[in-house]
């Protein structure tokens, strides 16, 4: 969508991006102080691209691209960058911490990378940008002469005939694995260096949590084959897949495929073969394991340590409780009602649910229910208000408090501990900071939106706030994104909260 920033058009930017402007109230005596400042900038005279908005570094730093006497070029931190014949969807990208962005740019049907103002080289075509963990490092596919090469910051790691799916970086960020295709076999690449080669295919690179262990599913002559840290497994089957270490990194379980029965794997030992197996999950300590099985057409079960639960039509969300000793999942009966499944045993049927939230401190367990046309937050068996629609409940830090967006009529509420709040016209949802003192979130009021800390009203007013952007929190500091609409064109701003 390329809109021209004239004043009309403003309001539609607003709608197609769900980003919203801002305007100052005037100050008065708050339990908090706020404040805005200007991050970034477009101009009336350029068109600017608001799919390409993205931000980064806790909401500090802000990236766009605008559209400048017939030049492309991104803004960013309102300094408008090298202009080129287009640049790549997706991007502007920024790490994790913000520290750092890229994106690709095009100019006389070449490709390059420019990462931090830094131009990179250029080639035939680049995709798939990653930043590491730790925001430090880059790596992408590119192509020259039809030939890929795996690149780091600019410098050719490895090339190949392709190269297969994206490079992955370990948590830690010390180490980078990919697959490379030459002479149609192919071959991961670890830190530079060839480590299995000579396989028709391969597939899900996996790091274990610790970074310790690397695993990939490789294609043999004829059957798949897991391989860890090198090691290829002794025993193939028909296909593999769902790699997946336990948090402890101590344990390592795949799906496999043999004739029409899928199952999973741990140290050469088959679980029970069914029609299809979901995702497995481990418990927080590593030492429980839970996977959705289908038994026959619209039966499920999880598979909970070894054991199958009660047979649903459908299965959502499964979770186990922080401190490892619950399980929960929803789903839904063979006659369509909502359930709230409870260590594979207890069955709680409603006629519609939510997915089941654990407290931090796993001594509670909530979600949203439909009884008729109403619905409600079930916390600990205690249903709260009736309103025509609930959003997921949220619990503070300490998991003292719970809050939830609800909607009634026309108009939405925050709840707070089953109390709701004043009415709104949108409301977004709740953030409690990181020690459980503070509850802060989005509201509008008319045409107006603003910032509701503690229960209380922000007195300054915007049009909105960027929209899909969390609330970033910094001790006791809070803050988010807005855009205020001006005659130039659009400012955005980072707006704050301090308690």
């Amino acid at each position: 969508m390329h809109i021209r920033n004239t004043a009309h058009t403003i309001f539609c930017i607003c709608l197609a991006a769900a980003i919203i402007a801002g305007a100052q109230a005037t100050a008065q005596n708050l339990p908090f102080a706020e404040n805005a400042e200007k991050i970034g900038t477009t101009r009336q005279a350029d068109l600017f691209f608001p799919e390409s908005l993205a931000a980064g570094g806790a909401l500090t730093r802000v990236a766009f691209m605008i559209k400048k006497n017939g030049q492309y070029h991104v803004v960013v931190d309102g300094k408008t960058g090298t202009g080129y014949d287009g640049v790549a969807k997706g991007t502007p990208i920024f790490n994790a911490s913000g520290t750092r962005y890229a994106y690709v740019a095009y100019k006389d049907g070449q490709a390059r990378v420019v990462s931090d103002g830094n131009a990179q080289p250029w080639f035939d075509a680049v995709d798939r940008l990653v930043f590491s963990p730790d925001g430090k490092r880059l790596a992408y596919r590119a192509q020259k002469g039809g030939r890929q090469m795996l690149v780091e910051d600019g410098r050719t790691i490895k090339t190949f005939d392709g190269i297969k799916g994206r490079p992955v970086f370990s948590p830690d960020s010390k180490n980078l694995a990919f697959l490379g295709v030459k002479d149609k076999k192919v071959s991961m690449v670890l830190d530079g260096s060839v480590i299995l080669s000579g396989y028709r295919n391969a597939k899900e690179i996996t790091f274990s949590p610790d970074s310790k262990h690397l695993a990939v599913a490789v294609l043999g002559e004829k059957k798949w084959h897991a391989a860890k840290d090198g090691q290829i497994s002794e025993k193939g089957y028909r296909n593999i897949q769902r790699l997946t270490f336990s948090p402890d990194s101590q344990r390592f379980i795949y799906a496999a495929q043999r004739g029409a029965q899928l199952f999973f794997v741990e140290n050469g030992n088959e679980t029970k073969g069914y029609r299809t197996v979901g995702r497995p999950l481990f418990s927080p300590d590593s030492k429980r394991l839970a996977f959705p099985a289908m038994l026959g057409k619209k039966q499920w079960t999880v598979v909970l340590e070894g054991k199958k639960g009660p047979v649903f039509k459908k299965l959502a969300s499964l979770k186990f409780s922080p401190d490892s000793q619950r399980f929960v999942f929803s789903a839904v009966t063979e006659n369509g009602r909502g359930a709230i499944v409870i260590n594979n045993r207890e069955v709680r049927t409603y006629d519609s649910t939510g997915q089941a939230v654990f407290s931090p401190d796993s001594k509670h367990l909530a979600y949203r229910v439909r009884k008729g046309k109403k619905w409600h937050v079930v916390k600990d068996k205690k249903a709260g208000l009736a309103f025509d629609l609930v959003r997921m409940p949220v619990f503070s830090p300490d998991s003292r408090n719970m809050a939830y967006v609800a909607i009634k009529s026309k108009s939405m509420h925050m709840v707070v501990n089953h109390q709701a709040e004043p009415a709104y016209s949108k409301v977004g949802l709740p953030w409690f900071s990181p020690d459980s003192k503070h509850l802060v979130y989005k509201a509008q009021k008319g045409e107006k939106w603003l910032m509701v800390a503690d229960g209380t009203e922000g007195q300054k007013r915007f049009d909105g706030f960027i929209a899909g952007l969390p609330i970033a929190w910094d001790a006791n500091i809070c803050q988010a994104l807005a855009v205020r609409s001006a005659k130039q064109g659009l400012d955005f701003y980072r707006y704050e909260v301090r308690f």
